[in-house]
């Protein structure tokens, strides 16, 4: 394979069919690491639609890391509500502050300080080098994987194969215009190189992937069956003041939802956040809600029964009460936001 033609052509597709995303630049000299830094850490394990909306109010919120870093960590985990995977916000204020501290509000260049920060890896280290700073880093998210291993037909199953992808896709890495190569292949393995169904007519690399060549194209990458995730079983109270007030707690700051607001909760979590519901269980004459709340998390599923216990004494238990109209402007995790639909269906 000729890789110079490779990237060529790539590029060449890029410049007529790239997606108008909001963290990318049509002026390349105006490019903030700031803005692309977090536009990766948003879209890890996330898709693209979701982000933008988040992306967009995040940015006017906090537009440098100067704000960020000065930010309240509440306020930041309310506002990742719905985006899942709370640590990533964490790490996004942690990150502010020692860039703030250590480098003067100014983001990195060298590989081994971006990966020293609160959580960046191998990947967003990458992803960040070679679109900020056009650097020749190797860039491989789970799209470029897919193409990768369609384009040298390697059958394997990706989880086997991430070490033999990366030494193909670093050969095929250009030394310029690295960061629209990056972002190009995001997009046609977004766009074109899908999981089921490629549209390979449209791809710009047809005539260099061989697994299309051998019509294995919905073959590879090769497939291992999951593994059935576990259920666990919980329950959650919702408990209303004679005022119309609801009570809420906010979770410790590790584990499952660090951080984040909910309804007293209990049994399905063994991170120590349980130990602040036992006022919560010593509650008698508790009403229990037909049906359950179900919400899948990365390694299980939750089934959650609901218990309502109306008319209470605030004065009978220390929490943050809340006006129950003011539930629906919290930032609640999609977790608690599907109780509350519950409760009011």
């Amino acid at each position: 394979m000729n890789y110079n033609n490779f990237s060529k052509s790539i590029l060449k597709w890029y410049s007529l069919n790239k997606r108008d995303l909001p963290w990318r630049y049509k002026d390349n000299s105006k490019k903030d690491p700031y803005k692309i830094w977090i536009s990766e850490i948003m879209l890890q394990q996330t898709t693209v639609t979701a982000v933008i909306p988040y992306y967009i109010k995040f940015i006017t919120k906090w537009p440098n890391i100067e704000k960020l870093s000065n930010a309240n960590i509440d306020e930041i985990l309310d506002f990742w509500s719905g985006l899942g995977y709370y640590r990533r916000a964490k790490n996004l204020h942690l990150t502010s502050k020692i860039i703030n501290k250590e480098y003067n509000n100014i983001f990195p260049k060298e590989e081994d300080q971006i990966k020293n920060l609160p959580g960046i890896g191998e990947y967003t280290s990458a992803a960040i080098r070679a679109i900020a700073f056009n650097k020749d880093d190797t860039v491989v998210d789970s799209n470029i994987e897919r193409i990768v291993a369609r384009v040298f037909q390697i059958k394997e199953p990706i989880i086997r194969a991430k070490k033999k992808i990366k030494e193909r896709a670093k050969k095929l890495t250009p030394n310029k215009k690295n960061g629209d190569y990056a972002q190009a292949l995001m997009d046609i393995g977004s766009m074109i190189c899908l999981p089921k169904n490629p549209k390979c007519n449209a791809c710009p690399i047809l005539k260099f992937c061989e697994a299309k060549k051998n019509s294995n194209e919905n073959i590879i990458p090769i497939k291992i069956k999951k593994k059935v995730k576990p259920v666990r079983e919980g329950y959650v109270y919702w408990i209303i003041s004679s005022d119309n007030k609801v009570l809420l707690k906010r979770r410790l700051d590790k584990g499952i939802l660090p951080g984040m607001l909910e309804f007293p909760s209990y049994g399905w979590s063994t991170d120590g956040n349980e130990e602040i519901d036992k006022k919560v269980l010593s509650i008698k004459d508790f009403k229990r809600k037909k049906g359950k709340v179900s919400h899948q998390f990365s390694h299980f599923n939750l089934l959650l029964t609901v218990y309502e216990k109306k008319e209470f004494n605030v004065n009978d238990i220390n929490g943050m009460w809340v006006d129950k109209k003011d539930l629906s402007n919290l930032g609640l995790p999609t977790l608690m936001k599907k109780v509350f639909n519950h409760i009011n269906t």
